[in-house]
């Protein structure tokens, strides 16, 4: 009964949308797809409420309720096959359910790590990223407050797979990072990641408007220059595009009216004989796919390379604009060049940024974008932590560097 109280007092807050949470709090994640009947099945004894119900369980909308948990003397239990831990409510819709997972929050970053960052990657990357999930999670507990669950086991907020993906290496970084949580003046911080920024991260009212947070700013980011997906192309059909953008008619072109410092566009049109309708460039890739379309600094073309941005660096001769002459670089003095240099904010690659985009792509039965980055670019760059943690780095100084001005407790 009392844990039935305690579950009815949950998604009362849930309704209010209080924004309080308790770190010794379960996170009640979204799992699986919405179906009318969820088979739930343990190799121990299932419960409902506490009462056996045998091995296995087929929920439908007429057989649980809201308040219903089910749990295990197992442990776990699996939903559709798919193991997690903790136990399992149901959140009706009709006669559609939805399965959310009720478990503790390491328990849950057990189950993110291996889908955001792999499994083999340096310890000191996947401390960071047991660190940046946990913290992501605190700072969005209600991000579904109106559906009934804290997360959900998408992209739309972490990926999370449960049991089935959890492995020793993404259990030790959780362990060693355990209760770690990122804070900014008080407040649990907004720990957003992506996969690769290319070179410099983009500040988050750039991607979805509203205030700049101190910390999630534009930074030259020389570890992810050459990381996976640092560069890419997509070839995007004219059907492609009239599909996403079905108002504009045949599309014609695509127009950039306004960039980021960073280079990645702010507003944009599509342009068609119909018409043109204006987004902003995470919009847009959003509509077209982000897998395919990586992130929102593209075009068709490179304009003349900007390798050559004049860099403040320490020379032999004393601090002065880099100019491909005799610098201090990370192996000693030597001819300069676009590798590691020791500037006068710090050791960083000489080459910044790689390349400017065409404004205006006419569209010709297909277009091939050229871009850079992977991901909306915010906060944390997942192959860039890598390669720091490759260089040496611990996971603090990753974290600081990738959100300044944070506190970790």
């Amino acid at each position: 009964m009392k844990k039935i109280l305690s579950l009815l007092a949950f998604v009362a807050v849930l309704v209010m949308g209080a924004p309080v949470f308790a770190q010794s709090e379960p996170i009640h994640v979204k799992v699986g797809p919405t179906s009318s009947s969820i088979t739930l099945s343990t190799d121990g004894s299932l419960m409902k409420n506490g009462s056996p119900v045998g091995s296995s369980f087929t929920a439908t909308a007429s057989n649980v309720s809201d308040a219903d948990v089910f749990s295990s003397t197992a442990g776990y239990i699996s939903i559709g096959g798919k193991p997690y831990r903790g136990s399992v409510r149901f959140v009706k819709s009709g006669d559609q359910l939805k399965s959310v997972n009720i478990v503790d929050v390491d328990d849950y970053i057990r189950g993110v790590l291996p889908k955001e960052i792999g499994t083999t990657t340096p310890i000191e990357a996947l401390k960071v990223q047991a660190v940046v999930s946990r913290s992501f999670a605190y700072a969005n507990w209600n991000k579904f407050a109106k559906y009934g669950y804290n997360l959900d086991d998408s992209s739309a907020s972490q990926a999370y797979a449960g049991m089935s993906v959890e492995s020793p290496m993404t259990d030790r970084a959780v362990a060693e990072t355990k209760g770690q949580i990122l804070y900014y003046k008080g407040e649990v911080a907004n720990t957003i990641f992506h996969a690769t920024s290319g070179g410099e991260t983009e500040a988050i009212e750039d991607v979805w408007g509203g205030n700049p947070s101190p910390y999630l700013k534009a930074l030259k980011d020389p570890y992810s220059l050459n990381t996976r997906h640092a560069t890419w192309e997509a070839t995007l059909s004219s059907a492609d595009i009239c599909r996403a953008f079905p108002a504009v008619g045949q599309p014609t072109s695509l127009e950039v009216s306004e960039r980021s410092s960073t280079g990645r566009i702010k507003f944009m049109a599509v342009v068609g004989t119909s018409g043109r309708e204006v987004v902003t460039g995470n919009q847009f890739r959003m509509k077209m796919g982000p897998i395919k379309v990586k992130s929102a600094n593209f075009g068709t073309e490179s304009k003349a390379r900007a390798a050559e941005r004049p860099l403040t660096v320490i020379t032999s001769t004393g601090i002065r604009p880099y100019t491909k002459d005799r610098v201090i670089s990370a192996t000693g003095i030597r001819a300069g060049s676009a590798d590691s240099v020791i500037r006068a904010n710090g050791l960083e690659s000489a080459s910044a940024q790689t390349a400017t985009y065409n404004d205006v792509m006419p569209i010709r039965g297909s277009i091939t974008l050229k871009g850079t980055g992977y991901g909306h670019g915010v906060g944390l760059s997942q192959y860039g932590a890598i390669e720091m943690a490759k260089a040496g780095k611990d996971y603090k100084a990753i974290l600081s560097f990738y959100y300044p001005g944070t506190e970790l407790r």
